[in-house]
């Protein structure tokens, strides 16, 4: 695309260069680590850098043009690259990024999931399914973007507008990739809460979208849990949607279910939990049974039963199914097709993520950081041990929401018969400090079913070391992170691998 002509389309620049008539833009970029030959590139004034501070990196990278706005402190203006000052770059940056994507979403099919749990595990379930209905289809999420199996690292689950747009135009110019019946490309989106405060997925049109449910989370952004149930309910409001499939159960999707009803009566709903409904496409879940092996229930649709068996643990993980199911039906799909492939639906990544150790125990690995995720994680569990005791090993993120420590305390000492405290991603805060935080949520600090280790390796080890045949190990908190935060650095580290360490030291 020429560079005069996509600057005149965003309607924001007045005077335009004469030179930049010739100049073919090929992609967009406003990270210097990540420009590409042919990138028009955004040069914004950073909280300790400037754009223009990385003007070397950017002319190796051969980059077609800068966009710029002013510096804080005087630097150069580019005198060998094609450049333009602008006032309002945010603005504009929008706006041409509308503009050189505009005909990407004749080609894809989006699917908008959000909650404060389950976004991650229904994506990928969303993914699953369609691949053993032969369709590939695309994912932007926690665990990356790309396709399952070929997931490029992420670097925030919602990436920013011009990148997620990117992303989306990445996925569809993969080759070889078998599309619906209709020729286009599903693509599977996280859509946080704070993506859609910052507009983050503006401009995105969605074949359907997906609501999970809400629980204490954010509030240290939102700052309170009305602001952030309004935060999520604005993918259903404000953005073009052909349906939405949406978790009743929750009391938070209960209300929104009834408002899309009342304000856009044209969006179908598949509404699912486990209360009786007379939607005509209600998804009911019935006789929720959770075993050793996993978990079945009975689907009712359309007042037809079907049975399903899931190695899945967790009941919310049979509401992160029924969503996914939700989603095909959305697609068109027969419900007998869908209902064949349940069974291809496995585990995510870091999501009760199961080893079952040499000793006969359980080790799962959760991504469960907040509290209603812990206390769902431990009644789950529960209702799946046979005999044995359930351990609870978890820690609180520094410089985050710290009202939620002694909440996750409380949790523990109540669901789990015994819990070992110990450091998740303790940042610029002392681990100990967090660690004191926590405790103040024990009615029984001094009870020998409450351990303290700050040494996560030495947490994991201990849980492990003490397990017994039957007992079932709760990880929480990191999940698929391969790595812990320390002070500002990131150092390497794995809940999985150092579960299947100990697990060869038995």
């Amino acid at each position: 695309m020429i560079l005069q002509d996509l600057l005149q389309q965003s309607g924001v620049v007045n005077e335009i260069p004469p030179e930049f008539s010739q100049i073919i833009v090929s992609g967009l970029s406003s990270d210097s680590r990540y420009a590409q030959k042919g990138d028009l590139f955004f040069a914004k004034q950073g909280a300790i850098s400037h754009g223009l501070d990385y003007l070397e990196a950017l002319k190796e990278a051969d980059i077609c043009a800068v966009i710029y706005e002013d510096p804080k402190n005087k630097i150069d203006a580019p005198a060998d690259i094609p450049a333009l000052k602008v006032e309002n770059i945010d603005q504009l940056m929008r706006k041409l990024t509308f503009a050189f994507y505009s005909d990407l979403q004749s080609r894809i099919e989006l699917i908008g999931v959000t909650g404060t749990e389950g976004k991650t595990s229904v994506t990928q379930f969303i993914t699953k399914a369609f691949s053993a209905l032969n369709i590939d289809c695309g994912l932007v999420g926690t665990n990356g973007i790309g396709f399952m199996g070929n997931l490029k690292e992420n670097t925030h689950t919602t990436p920013d507008l011009m990148a997620l747009y990117q992303s989306l135009a990445e996925i569809d110019s993969a080759e070889d990739v078998r599309v619906l019946m209709s020729g286009m490309l599903p693509i599977a989106l996280e859509v946080t809460s704070h993506a859609l405060d910052q507009k983050r997925v503006e401009g995105l049109k969605f074949k359907t979208t997906v609501f999970t449910n809400l629980n204490r989370d954010h509030l240290d952004y939102h700052g309170t849990i009305e602001a952030y149930g309004a935060a999520k309910a604005r993918l259903f409001m404000e953005y073009v949607q052909e349906s939405s499939v949406i978790n009743i159960d929750d009391p938070f999707g209960e209300t929104l279910n009834q408002r899309l009803q009342e304000e856009k009566p044209s969006v179908i709903r598949f509404p699912y939990g486990s209360k009786n409904s007379d939607e005509v496409n209600y998804l009911q879940i019935q006789d929720l049974q959770l075993h050793e092996q996993g978990l079945r229930f009975t689907l009712q649709y359309h007042g037809k039963q079907y049975p399903i068996e899931s190695h899945l643990y967790g009941a919310f993980n049979a509401y992160n199914l029924v969503a996914a199911i939700g989603v095909l039906l959305a697609f068109d799909l027969p419900i007998e097709r869908i209902i064949d492939v349940v069974p291809a639906i496995t585990n995510v990544k870091g999501r009760m993520e199961m080893v079952h150790l040499k000793n006969g125990a359980v080790a799962v690995v959760d991504y469960a950081h907040k509290p209603n995720a812990l206390k769902q994680a431990l009644i789950s569990l529960r209702e799946h041990l046979d005999e044995g005791r359930l351990v609870s090993v978890f820690g609180c993120g520094g410089n985050r929401d710290t009202g939620k420590r002694p909440l996750m305390a409380a949790i523990s000492e109540e669901f789990a018969d015994q819990v070992i405290v110990t450091s998740d991603n303790p940042r610029l805060e002392d681990p100990l400090l967090i660690i004191k935080d926590i405790e103040a949520g024990f009615t029984n600090r001094d009870s020998k079913a409450i351990v303290i280790e700050a040494d996560r390796a030495k947490a994991i080890a201990l849980a492990i070391s003490r397990s017994q045949k039957g007992d079932i190990i709760l990880i929480a908190g990191k999940g698929h992170e391969d790595y812990q935060i320390l002070g500002d650095k990131e150092i390497y580290f794995s809940d999985f691998a150092e579960v299947q360490k100990n697990n060869e030291e038995l």
